[in-house]
């Protein structure tokens, strides 16, 4: 295998390396003369960008509950009467404008969505400047504006509705599907084929498109995914990763949350998240690796943000914990009284805003493009990056296909399919040093230590074929082989070792912090 690594940041110097000193002649009456000639050899060739070929980055969230779920919002989502709590859902609209997302994908959970007008869903406050997006006079999805600085590109967010059942989770819906029984089709081995393909065209049908939620569970078998009309999967979920630590991992990460649960400023709160990603469930992105091999499927993370995690009063009324207490008080108090977990500033765990700013997925879209619909077409085409922000901001990260000649070059961006016998060449680019992100307290990422892997996805399972470690940095390799190739980039984020105060272990343990969409080869 050919490999080339083309760096943004080239040196001159001699052949040994050593850099080329040139000194200008001094005259002892006056000033020196500098008479270096400028370089002019061209530099190496490496493609464009999504962003720089006029695409436009747009921060997406799918998989998100609101108070028409019937576990959102504490169980309290909608009172005695069915109404809905509008704490909670304008805590959502102000943390989705807060985190700069243009485009939010409702999914809530069909028993109690299913039975409202569709208007309803959207959650529209006409008084306060919201726009109803409709079609022949029906609204299907809401445009609300967001005070200076905030939203998506326009300053503004679309909310679509969606739901969520038992895998099922279409998203865009423009109406209610025709058949109501498709609401209740799960995703899960054993379902008939028939039923999947009635639920998918109603899905399509209806304005939208069926993707996976919760990937990483094994009743979900990948073979049911790579048949059906099912354009997008999981790769992560938060609240997955909730379930990890609250279950198998409970003893550990508990026990490493008391730093954060304090009244102290450091560990900052919104690294909490470090914690759990700690214990990154991978079922859901080699899933996704895997049916990816066989046909193309858009990854992307789920918030699945209830603001629903409670912790149970396991130590109410017994001294079961007190041996514990000395170590660890905070977490000895929240579990003597249970309810949620509150950190040190004063914000719940799983408020709307921290997971939002956690974990994003770039949705690349078209020049000129309207939203949502330039969003849902980038999406099912494959233009997505999936973005863990809390570690960083990650600029540029970009992998792609180039066939034709670099005077003429024709790009297959991620999510497309190119033949070992075009020749193409994959390019792949890592991104810039992590830069903050909304509400970060550093400022340099540079000290941060970033491997950035292509993996290759074939009948013979998943294959790691190149790392390199520079930032911002192309490389490019011959696609003279089959399968699914798809960029990883892991963080040590010694950056972040003031702010993680006590916690410093943190800063010395590798998180996955980018995983792009994925180039086929046929």
């Amino acid at each position: 295998m050919i490999l080339s690594l083309v760096s943004p940041l080239a040196a001159c110097g001699d052949s040994d390396g050593t850099a080329a000193a040139d000194t200008a002649l001094a005259d002892t009456s006056g000033a020196t003369q500098d008479t270096l000639a400028a370089d002019t050899t061209p530099p190496p060739w490496t493609p464009q960008t999504l962003v720089e070929r006029g695409y436009v980055e747009v921060r997406t969230i799918i998989h998100l509950h609101s108070a028409f779920s019937h576990d959102a919002c504490d169980d309290h989502g909608l009172d005695e009467n069915g109404t809905p709590d509008w704490t909670c859902i304008r805590r959502m609209k102000a943390a989705l404008c807060k985190e700069q997302i243009g485009v939010a994908f409702m999914t809530d959970h069909p028993n109690y969505m299913d039975e409202q007008p569709f208007e309803a869903l959207l959650y529209p406050e006409l008084d306060k400047g919201d726009e109803l997006l409709e079609s022949d006079g029906v609204a299907w999805g809401v445009r609300y504006p967001c005070p200076d600085g905030q939203g998506g590109p326009d300053g503004t967010v679309v909310l679509v509705p969606g739901f969520e059942g038992t895998h099922t989770m279409p998203i865009g819906l423009r109406q209610h599907l025709a058949d109501m029984s498709h609401y209740g089709v799960s995703l899960v081995d054993g379902t008939a084929d028939d039923a999947v393909d009635a639920m998918t065209a109603d899905v399509r049908a209806a304005g939208g498109m069926v993707t996976i939620a919760h990937s990483e569970q094994d009743e979900l078998p990948f073979s049911m995914i790579a048949e059906h009309d099912i354009p997008l999967m999981e790769l992560y979920n938060f609240h997955a990763n909730f379930n990890t630590v609250l279950g198998d991992n409970l003893a550990s990460a508990i026990f490493a949350l008391e730093l954060f649960l304090g009244t102290s400023d450091k560990p900052r709160a919104d690294l909490t998240a470090l914690v759990m990603l700690d214990t990154y469930p991978t079922k859901a992105l080699d899933k996704w690796r895997t049916v990816s091999a066989i046909r193309p499927i858009t990854a992307f993370a789920g918030s699945d943000v209830h603001e629903n995690v409670i912790v149970p009063a396991i130590c109410a009324g017994s001294s079961a914990c007190d041996d514990i207490a000395i170590e660890h008080p905070n977490l000895v108090n929240l579990l003597k009284n249970g309810g949620n977990i509150i950190l040190a500033d004063q914000e719940r765990i799983d408020a709307y805003e921290r997971i939002f700013r956690w974990v994003q997925n770039r949705v690349m879209v078209g020049p000129g493009e309207a939203l949502p619909a330039g969003a849902e077409v980038a999406l099912e085409a494959g233009r997505n990056v999936v973005v863990f922000e809390v570690l960083g901001d990650a600029v540029g990260a970009s992998i792609l296909a180039i066939t034709g000649t670099e005077a003429a070059p024709e790009y297959h961006d991620m999510g497309s399919t190119v033949h070992v016998a075009d020749g193409a060449t994959l390019w792949a680019r890592s991104p810039d040093v992590p830069v903050p992100g909304n509400n970060a307290y550093w400022s340099d990422g540079s000290s941060a230590a970033m491997t950035a892997t292509l993996y290759r996805t074939d009948g013979d399972g998943i294959t790691a074929v190149h790392s390199w470690t520079e930032p911002g940095t192309w490389v490019s390799l011959p696609l003279d082989a089959p399968g699914a190739y798809q960029m990883e980039v892991t963080l040590v984020p010694r950056h972040l070792l003031d702010e993680l105060g006590a916690a410093t272990d943190l800063a010395t343990k590798s998180f996955r912090w980018v995983e792009t969409n994925a180039v086929r080869v046929e």
